[in-house]
């Protein structure tokens, strides 16, 4: 075999020198010219902008960045996600799944319990709370909703109160409020209803009197109020979603939106507040931690705000550290094992530069891991919730009423 090999070997080597000298021969005869070397210019191509055929949603770089990777499949300590929708009343958030699958997923990613926030009222709650909690009542809570649509009646406010009363009588264990309120609902004369229109102050004021939180998303992200222009760091995702633009004079701005948030809940400083999404301005921390210092009642969760926060590793983790208390995990995505791996990873490791959840849904941009204490993990990911549920005092607080 190796006598074979290497008469193939010497062969092949006397072909090339032969070939070589031909080469050269027919060269300095003129019937042959080498191909001419990639010519190296340090001027940009002038016909670069006709080359660029490639559109924004086919662009899927591959970064060449080397650095370590870490997989966390499950939490490093137990999580109660406060912030889903799974197999809520409405049926707009995803498909419908079994009780037993969404619990699986739980299971395998150390998920404690889900909190499921679009629960409605009346038999509409009640078939929440049958389907998810009855089977498995340590692992789901629901919270309740309002009904607008009874807003110019004139007794709306002792109506929603009986109504909140009933929610938690089946169940509910906190009320939800979604951004339509202060953005699309109205009253009978076409007329927005502001976040802090007294009229909803008995309902702020009863949950205080039950120990239940107001889970409340007020506004959205800064750029969803800024013209869908090639300026705009979200354009993709204004494009899939024309209807989450509220740029233009006939929506409040978001600074206007967030005061008369922070209006109620410094009115009613003996309720709960939970300000979703970071208080639905993650871009801008400085704010929301002035929002934390003066109301002792709010509190924040991280609902699809990871983008956010994971592009601003240094000073998120400040925010982390002072607020340690005050910050509640929520994700506002579908259970997944993938999705609360990839939360996992950004919390609880300090790698850089990879997707967050959804990319590149919410904007081009890659996140960095905040690889945060276990005490601060501790609390975020389920203490802090827990010790705002035990101020629940419900049906108790709804028989003193009536003596």
């Amino acid at each position: 075999m190796r006598f074979e090999h290497h008469s193939f070997r010497t062969a092949g080597h006397r072909i090339a020198k032969l070939s070589a000298g031909l080469a050269f021969l027919l060269m300095i005869g003129g019937g042959w010219k080498p191909a001419p070397s990639q010519e190296i210019k340090y001027r940009q191509d002038a016909n670069a902008d006709k080359r660029m055929t490639l559109l924004l949603k086919d662009f899927d770089p591959r970064p060449m960045l080397h650095v370590p990777a870490h997989e966390v499949p499950r939490a490093k300590f137990p999580v109660i996600d406060v912030h889903n929708h799974v197999n809520d009343a409405a049926g707009i958030h995803g498909e419908n799944v079994p009780p037993e699958e969404v619990v699986k997923i739980m299971d395998a990613a150390n998920v404690k319990k889900i909190v499921i926030l679009t629960g409605l009222w009346g038999e509409k709650l009640q078939g929440v709370l049958d389907k998810m909690v009855k089977g498995h009542p340590d692992r789901f809570m629901v919270f309740a909703q309002i009904d607008y649509s009874k807003i110019d009646d004139a007794n709306f406010a002792e109506e929603m109160v009986q109504q909140l009363d009933d929610s938690v009588r089946r169940g509910a264990r906190g009320l939800k409020v979604l951004k339509d309120l202060g953005l699309g609902v109205k009253d009978k004369s076409g007329k927005l209803i502001a976040v802090d229109d007294p009229r909803l102050d008995p309902i702020w004021e009863e949950c205080g009197k039950l120990g239940i939180p107001v889970a409340i998303h007020t506004s959205d992200p800064e750029a969803f109020f800024k013209p869908t222009d090639k300026h705009n760091e979200r354009y993709e995702e204004l494009m899939h979603n024309p209807t989450w633009s509220f740029y233009g004079p006939k929506f409040p701005s978001k600074e206007g939106l967030l005061a008369e948030r922070n209006h109620i809940i410094e009115k009613h400083p003996h309720t709960t507040f939970i300000a979703l999404h970071v208080a639905n301005w993650p871009e801008n921390l400085d704010a929301v931690s002035a929002w934390l210092d003066k109301y002792p009642n709010m509190f924040v969760e991280l609902g699809a705000r990871q983008a956010e926060l994971g592009r601003q590793p240094r000073r998120a983790g400040e925010f982390f550290l002072q607020y340690q208390d005050r910050i509640l995990f929520g994700t506002d995505s579908d259970p997944e094992e993938k999705m609360y791996a990839n939360y996992f990873r950004w919390l609880e490791t300090p790698d850089e530069y990879f997707d967050y959840w959804g990319y590149p849904g919410q904007g081009r941009w890659e996140i960095y891991g905040l690889a945060l204490p276990d005490e601060i993990l501790k609390k975020v990911y389920s203490g802090n919730a827990e010790k705002m549920f035990a101020q629940y005092k419900g049906e108790a607080a709804i028989g003193s009423k009536k003596q």
